[in-house]
């Protein structure tokens, strides 16, 4: 289905072509804020709301049979304002309420086709490009949890909306990129030192256009979170949830599940080519485009600052054209240039340059360790004490004395169903992983799917047997 199959209506976009389409956005707007104050909107509400808007408004509205074409009356307005709107379908059909008024609901397509306007001019760029990949992370981390509701319908929960969010991601990439190509126009009109300093002055254009983008590259939480988003992909791809998307989108779209599975795959493999290649092209694409705009506004700046004069290109001729010149002719123009210009020499004194240092006193005391001689019986009762403080909690024994207070007498155990209470546990826990492929150690460790959110720390579960 396309738009204007959606709409059913030929007139449907006539209002924003017609020499009122000013008027008839703000009152539509008017209209949807109304309708969610109210329970239900009647046409003398709609009216009264048309005709505050009429009052209040800079512009005047023009019948469009092309009669009176002087100012109206705002009631009178209102009322062929509302009926247009009607008969152009952003307002729903006449419908008589409860009150036995009718009802003026504004038409869901027109609610939906606003809501972009809205949206589309009311855009910056500060914060989405980082909003949609914690968008696709929080999508994917809640897929994977333990009895996730997403996991019950992957195709419509999952791949539908991270599809949504890294097209968007991709479009505001490309915005960034125009917008940064208007930062240039703008620089290269810069004609004098009073629009230099205008421009100097709107620091809202750095971060109107780059401060989100400035986020997404110093921001160590970004990387982070694109390998994870990049990972859980593969893993969805090769895991049960791809049977899952399958499945249900079969159903949905009416095909066979040989061409949903490929549809899926289709839809897998763009994701993970934009975030591992596209991605990654367009931030250096836009890194090699804000270079270009610092070259550019220091190029520009200067030569607005010299009054068009390249002092550069200047000064590299002169000193040219003094190369070439004899001795006598070469003393006598240095002798006319310095004429030309004027120079001062301005130097401070502080305090602490001629501030007197004070000597540090030093410690006059001995300066070496005392010698004491001890036996070797001395020795070695010492050395055991030192060894026996510091035993390791962590060893074979030490792991195998924990796991067994752990079993008491069961043949395995999972980490899930285990409570860590503190950091202690958790390293033998990880001690057990490391002694597990060790003949010594009287437990084999297996390494389950999911996580287990401990106390401590956000663990990999385990499965834990006695030999």
């Amino acid at each position: 289905m396309d738009i204007f199959e959606l709409v059913d209506n030929e007139k449907f976009f006539h209002p924003l072509s017609s020499q009122n389409r000013r008027i008839y956005y703000e009152c539509i707007l008017s209209l949807i804020e109304k309708s969610r104050e109210v329970p239900v909107l009647y046409d003398s509400d709609a009216r009264n709301c048309v005709a505050l808007y009429l009052r209040n408004s800079k512009y005047v509205f023009q019948d469009e049979q092309g009669e009176g074409q002087e100012q109206q009356a705002p009631d009178r307005s209102a009322s062929a304002i509302m009926a247009y709107l009607r008969e152009c379908g952003w307002v729903t059909p006449r419908e008589i309420g409860r009150n036995g008024e009718n009802v003026a609901n504004v038409s869901m397509s027109c609610r939906r086709i606003m809501e972009f306007f809205r949206k589309m001019c009311e855009k910056g760029s500060q914060g989405t490009l980082s909003n949609h990949i914690f968008s696709m992370y929080e999508i994917l981390k809640a897929s994977f949890e333990e009895d996730s509701a997403r996991a019950e319908r992957p195709y419509s929960t999952i791949l539908n909306p991270l599809s949504d969010h890294v097209e968007e991601l991709k479009n505001e990439l490309l915005d960034l990129k125009d917008s940064i190509a208007n930062i240039m126009r703008m620089v290269m009109e810069l004609q004098d030192a009073n629009s230099v300093g205008k421009f100097l002055m709107k620091d809202e254009l750095l971060d109107k256009f780059f401060n989100d983008y400035f986020f997404l590259k110093n921001n160590g939480l970004i990387p982070s979170q694109l390998s994870f988003i990049r990972n859980k992909l593969r893993v969805i791809e090769e895991g049960r949830i791809f049977e899952k998307m399958a499945a249900e989108c079969a159903a949905v779209h009416q095909i066979e599940g040989a061409q949903a599975r490929e549809k899926v795959q289709a839809v897998l493999a763009r994701l993970s080519y934009f975030l591992s290649v596209e991605y990654q092209e367009n931030m250096e694409l836009i890194d090699a485009r804000i270079n270009t705009y610092y070259r550019l506004a220091n190029i520009r700046m200067m030569l607005v600052m010299g009054n068009g004069v390249e002092m550069e290109s200047l000064l590299d001729g002169f000193l040219s054209a003094l190369k070439g010149m004899g001795q006598e002719e070469r003393q006598q123009a240095l002798e006319r240039a310095a004429g030309c210009m004027r120079v001062s020499s301005q130097k401070y004194i502080g305090r602490k340059s001629y501030e007197r240092r004070k000597p540090r006193e030093r410690d006059r005391g001995e300066i070496g360790l005392p010698l004491w001689d001890i036996s070797r019986e001395e020795k070695e009762l010492l050395t055991q004490a030192v060894m026996s403080g510091t035993k390791n909690r962590f060893s074979i024994d030490g792991a195998r004395h924990f796991l067994d207070g752990r079993m008491a007498g069961r043949k395995e155990l999972e980490l899930r169903e285990q409570r860590v209470a503190d950091r202690e546990e958790a390293m033998l826990y990880a001690a057990a992983v490391m002694y597990s492929g060790i003949e010594e150690f009287p437990y084999t460790v297996e390494l389950m799917d999911g996580y287990v959110e401990t106390d401590i720390a956000r663990m990999t579960n385990l499965k834990i047997r006695r030999r």
